[in-house]
């Protein structure tokens, strides 16, 4: 295989691509008795194996026709992979409810829910193949788009579609911005529409197709302003086509129950996608197609990481480094050139590099096979459907993503021509506001040194919180990350977050909440403080029992961290009292007891108590355990505690207080506590603490876990006069002699800038 890290997006995409298609070819399957048509996976994946089928349609497509791909290396000639091409794109078309080819065996598809996005996928692919399209081809795929066209007209709810029997589910445009939204499915029906409408803008039905276009358009990218909004659109206006919002007043999205980013980029897909559309016709764009891009993108770009990951600060349903990163790769592309954005073309250099390293790891010249290969032994060996989501079908589509979203982006910089990517000081410049969206509990801010955000609405565990330190994004786990568990015995691990509140200022920012834990047995309230250093992240634990409760397990903090191929499968992990590597995959399961007050994992993320607990416990796995097995992590715990415990009402289970610490050495981090921690206090479950940031200013940071108010005087031992208050009341922190006295609203939290404003 060819080293193609050295080169620059999109110039790695061909060879990359090219060095696929054998493996690809392998998954490749002429139906028997149809040899004029081929599907790609196994017969029983279901939807997805269109899908998976129109991917690869396009992508062996364009590396028969586009002569910057050199197959001389490849067993597949250019031919060959037109064959391809085009058989993958004629069993899309024959298997389509508006074919008249009876295939019994297989499965047939349209007037879904999904049938528009595979439909618009198809309809790339029939870009590539226009020259090898018979005439046949092009009136079963002008078939093909008018019936999900009709499909998407504005038929009233739960009514049965007279032409092609579809029944519909939702109401005709869906909304909904808390847990589930409806952007991306409102964008791909729109999508259809404007495709039926481009190439058939005389059809009986483009009166209705046209109506359907504009109300899907004015309800993808919707937000609750809108409702409010009397911009005219044609002879209305937006405010009577709102149907509702689809975002929150932020512009972020929650999909599958929490903030989703990669749902993001599948909205924005299906919009862009027919942008293009609309230019190669030499039709106008309708003012509503990319309405709110640049602010649902404002929020996007500030989730990029430094290596090209996507920052996902609410957890991650699907298997790790997927789909929903990979449909960033287009979505870059295309905001590189429609909006002059240098941060998208830094950050897809990154990208596509960062997928060639792991296929650089893979045989074959796959992208994740080698990664997945637990998950493909449990679909193809064990009778009944793995426990992990999501289902085995997806494996399958998974192997022709990263070619196909490759392939994709390769298309558009073709028809755009070269883009400059920012610099590193650029981008450090450009997404440093931090960001909340109370309405999902959501905040974060990605700075020159650190990521860290905070998640009240987490995917399965309520909350999580995340701290990364500049280009160690391969340190992220997305899952469950910085909450404590508890498992008592006759409850269920579970947490209902019962209120929070976020607050951002200049240069970072702060959020306290309080969760029910254990079927309420147990109640947890956390503050946690990213300070104005760019650096420093503060985190403060305590739970208490409020009920007779017996505690078989305590694990605290829950720090995960990635062990996997993309840091080539080890950590180097130091501490007060030793300094090893701990193996990834493969490891033997062990507990190791670091004894003393800090931590430092690969000279970069210093994690340091401050609460006179001088131990950590790590715990390496050696397995992949994330969603389809896609990766190994070990996790750092603060406190722990195997050992059952009787615990009464009002019992503390749990009173921890943790600074994280980035870009920062194993030397620096053993000297960080002598000359960073400043006075502190706990009482009464409340706990003040003053530190030192990276700049050079010192911080308090203040937070209750009583239902009551509560007065703590602290004495002080540093400069305090001209303070600044970056969260809560300053009626609550007065300076008294030589301490400070704060009054602390129940379950609130203080943080003031030390001196900040002193000459």
């Amino acid at each position: 295989m060819a080293d193609h890290t050295a080169a620059a997006a999109p110039q790695c995409y061909p060879s990359s691509i090219a060095d696929w298609l054998e493996f690809g070819a392998g998954h490749f399957r002429p139906l028997e008795g149809a040899e004029d048509i081929g599907r790609f996976g196994p017969a029983n994946s279901g939807a997805l194996a269109i899908e998976a089928t129109a991917l690869y349609s396009f992508v062996h497509a364009l590396a028969a026709n586009d002569t910057a791909f050199d197959l001389s290396a490849c067993s597949l000639a250019p031919e060959v992979c037109g064959e391809h091409g085009l058989a993958a794109f004629r069993y899309c078309l024959h298997t389509h409810r508006s074919h008249p080819r009876n295939l019994p065996e297989e499965l047939a598809w349209g007037g879904t829910g999904m049938s528009p996005k595979m439909s618009d996928q198809l309809a790339l692919a029939a870009e590539v193949l226009a020259h090898l399209l018979s005439e046949g081809d092009r009136e079963a795929f002008a078939r093909l788009i008018e019936y999900e066209a009709d499909c998407n007209i504005l038929l009233p709810y739960h009514l049965e579609h007279v032409d092609h029997g579809y029944y519909r589910k939702r109401p005709p445009v869906p909304t909904q911005r808390f847990g589930t939204s409806y952007p991306e499915s409102n964008a791909w029906r729109a999508n259809i529409l404007a495709r039926a409408l481009v190439a058939a803008p005389d059809h009986a039905h483009a009166a209705e197709w046209e109506e359907s276009l504009v109300m899907h358009l004015a309800n993808a990218l919707s937000v609750p302003a809108d409702a409010e909004d009397d911009t005219r659109i044609g002879g209305t206006t937006l405010s009577e086509l709102h149907v509702g919002a689809n975002l929150h007043p932020n512009f972020a999205m929650e999909h599958h129950g929490f903030f989703h980013p990669g749902y993001v980029n599948r909205a924005l897909l299906s919009l862009f996608s027919v942008a293009y559309a609309y230019d190669d016709a030499g039709v106008e764009r309708p003012s509503l197609l990319l309405r709110h891009v640049p602010e649902v993108w404002d929020v996007q770009r500030r989730l990029l990481l430094w290596d090209g990951r996507l920052a996902y600060p609410a957890g991650n349903d699907y298997p790790r480094y997927l789909w929903g990163l990979l449909y960033l790769l287009p979505v870059l592309t295309f905001m590189q050139h429609e909006y002059d954005d240098a941060v998208a073309g830094r950050a897809e250099n990154k990208l596509a590099d960062l997928l060639i390293r792991e296929q650089c790891t893979c045989d074959e010249g796959s992208f994740c096979a080698s990664r997945l290969e637990q998950w493909r032994e449990e679909i193809e060996e064990n009778e009944q459907t793995p426990p992990r989501r999501p289902a085995p079908s997806v494996y399958y589509r998974s192997q022709v993503d990263t070619p196909y979203y490759m392939a994709l982006s390769w298309w558009w910089h073709r028809r755009n021509g070269p883009a400059e990517p920012a610099s590193d000081a650029d981008i450090d410049t450009a997404l440093d506001e931090p960001f909340a969206e109370p309405d999902c509990g959501l905040v974060f801010q990605r700075s020159r040194e650190r990521f860290a955000s905070w998640s009240w609405n987490a995917y399965g565990c309520g909350a999580q919180g995340l701290v990364l330190p500049r280009d160690g994004d391969h340190m992220a786990e997305w899952r469950g990350n910085l909450i404590s568990r508890f498992q008592v015995r006759g409850a269920p691990c579970d947490r209902q977050v019962l209120h929070h509140r976020e607050r951002t200022f200049d240069g970072g920012f702060a959020t306290i909440g309080t969760m029910a834990t254990c079927d309420g047995h147990l109640t947890h309230t956390v503050a946690f403080a990213a300070l104005p250093d760019g650096r420093t992240t503060l985190y403060c634990s305590n739970a208490v029992a409020t009920a007779p409760t017996e505690l078989l397990m305590h694990e605290g903090m829950c720090l995960n961290i990635a062990n996997d191929i993309f840091n080539d499968n080890h950590r180097r992990l130091a501490s007060q009292d030793c300094c090893r590597v701990v193996q990834g995959i493969g490891a033997a399961h062990e507990q190791i007891h670091a004894d003393g007050p800090w931590l430092n994992l690969d000279e970069m993320l210093a994690v340091i108590a401050m609460d006179d607990r001088e131990r950590f416990t790590v715990v390496v796995n050696g397995q992949r355990r994330a969603d389809g097995y896609s990766l190994c992590y070990d996790e750092v715990l603060h406190p722990h505690q195997e050992t059952r415990r009787t615990l009464y009402p009002g019992a503390v289970v749990e009173d921890a207080a943790v600074a994280f610490v980035t870009s920062l050495d194993s030397l620096g981090t053993a000297r960080w506590p002598g000359r960073h921690l400043g006075p502190s206090c706990t009482r009464d479950n409340t706990r003040v603490v003053t530190v030192r940031g990276m700049n050079d200013r010192w911080y308090l940071l203040a937070a209750s876990s009583n239902d009551e108010p509560i007065e703590v005087h602290l004495p002080l031992t540093m400069q305090a006069a001209g303070s600044r208050m970056l969260v809560g009341d300053p009626e609550n922190f007065r300076l008294v002699g030589d301490g400070v006295v704060l009054m602390l609203p129940p379950r609130e939290m203080l943080l003031v800038a030390l001196a900040a404003d002193a000459e």
